[in-house]
């Protein structure tokens, strides 16, 4: 099975279309769908939505997003309970004033 260079379609050696060049690389598309947005259109595979790299830089940057919500949210209940820890604190050595009874003086 070869696999495409644009898309990352795996189909049988002898279809699509091999493209070597003069330096000896190999390229092998599918299809001349992705050879025009690979060599006439000079698009990145990246940023092509129907393609195999779109999906997989799409689910990195979802993963590094989800973490990096998840590091802010574990920052902030940390910050939240030690906020409740420092009040229980302050209640606990805070002591209730006594009512003195005032005189009035005839």
């Amino acid at each position: 099975m070869v696999k495409c260079i644009f898309c990352g379609k795996e189909e049988s050696p002898h279809r699509g279309l091999h493209l070597i060049k003069n330096d000896g690389s190999i390229s092998y598309y599918c299809s001349s769908k992705c050879r025009h947005n690979s060599i006439k259109l000079g698009r990145d595979s990246r940023k092509v939505r129907w393609t195999e790299a779109y999906r997989i830089t799409r689910t990195k940057v979802k993963e590094s997003i989800q973490k990096q919500k998840k590091i802010a949210d574990d920052k902030a209940n940390a910050v939240k309970e030690a906020a409740k820890e420092t009040k229980k604190e302050v209640k606990s050595e805070v002591k209730p004033i006594k009512k003195v009874s005032v005189q009035k003086i005839k």
